[in-house]
């Protein structure tokens, strides 16, 4: 709700609340009804809904219950419109935009599924949606679920993932990848095996606290299994051994914007090109990209490939340049 509906919202309620304290600290004083009593007879008064009072009304009484009905009768219909027309909206606002996000999901194709909105459910969400990649959440907690609401970038779905129609409908059929950042190994097993079950094709990457619990993910169906400690203190060992080499490798790897990054580059739609050299190609004199390693079709990794490597269309690039020299790149293999 936006600043001004919250200062209707509370002036309706204040007003309510006014006119019943009038009316019980009327009837108890003129009357000496019991605050129940001056309570009823408050509600049915402004209420008009014609029900014999509880006492007999003295004068007194009668001109009070005149006047509470002349100022309230405007103030009442006021705010109990308000408050029928404000939880009505909400509830429509609330299945419009369920409605909206599911259309939204079901037409999505190659987007990411983050099951955990996390620390590192959301780091990762974070950095997919930096790179213009198509993410949907999967998350059950309501107080996690209302923070990703204010994220309008952020599609999610609320459920549970082990269970085929949540992931269903966070699109796992039609998903490239999928990330499972719950903090317990145990559900981030039930999450791999059921997706993979439902998306052979699917990459998925997984978190695990405990070591022995890698291997059990991988037999699960899992591609990757990320230990987040173990990272941890791999990177924080590699700041003492080679603090500036690690720092370089980050700032390319993991920048979002900025001149020069590190690109992967499928040749497989490479057609005039099959079968020729790097040298042969001219790659770094012509676009002026640095190739830094290449992936054969039997997952061996070449750092540094030679100028008479051979490229295929099993072949797998990595490559450092801008974004204009990528793309002159992508133009050359094409």
């Amino acid at each position: 709700m936006d600043h001004k509906g919250k200062h209707s919202l509370i002036f309706a309620i204040s007003i309510l609340i006014l006119i019943i304290s009038i009316g019980i600290f009327g009837y108890t004083q003129i009357e000496g009804y019991t605050f129940v009593e001056a309570l009823y007879m408050t509600i049915i008064t402004i209420g008009t809904v014609g029900f014999k009072e509880v006492h007999p009304l003295s004068t007194e009484g009668m001109l009070f219950t005149t006047i509470l009905i002349v100022i309230s009768i405007g103030f009442f219909a006021y705010g109990a419109s308000f408050l029928a027309r404000y939880f009505s909206d909400r509830i429509l606002a609330r299945y419009s935009n369920k409605y909206i996000m599911e259309k939204q999901i079901a037409k999505l194709r190659n987007h990411v599924i983050v099951v955990g909105y996390g620390r590192n459910g959301s780091q990762a969400v974070d950095e997919l949606i930096a790179h213009n990649i198509p993410v949907v959440v999967i998350e059950n907690r309501p107080k996690v679920i209302e923070y990703i609401k204010e994220n309008p970038k952020i599609l999610y779905v609320d459920g549970d993932a082990t269970d085929d129609n949540t992931l269903r409908r966070a699109g796992v059929n039609h998903a490239k990848a999928l990330i499972t950042a719950l903090a317990n190994d145990a559900d981030n097993l039930f999450v791999v095996i059921t997706a993979r079950e439902m998306n052979s094709d699917l990459l998925i990457i997984s978190r695990a606290s405990a070591i022995a619990n890698d291997k059990k993910l991988k037999l699960a169906g899992a591609d990757n299994v990320i230990l987040p400690d173990k990272v941890g203190g791999q990177k924080m060992a590699k700041l003492v051994i080679q603090p500036d080499i690690l720092e370089f490798v980050e700032n390319i790897m993991l920048k979002r914007t900025g001149e020069v990054s590190l690109f992967e580059i499928s040749c497989e739609s490479m057609k005039s090109t099959c079968g020729k050299t790097i040298q042969e190609l001219g790659i770094r004199e012509k676009t002026g990209a640095n190739i830094l390693g290449a992936k054969t079709s039997f997952g061996e990794y070449i750092l540094n490939p030679p100028p008479n490597y051979e490229l295929t269309p099993d072949t797998m690039l990595f490559v450092l340049g801008t974004n204009e020299q990528i793309e002159n790149l992508k133009k050359i293999l094409s």
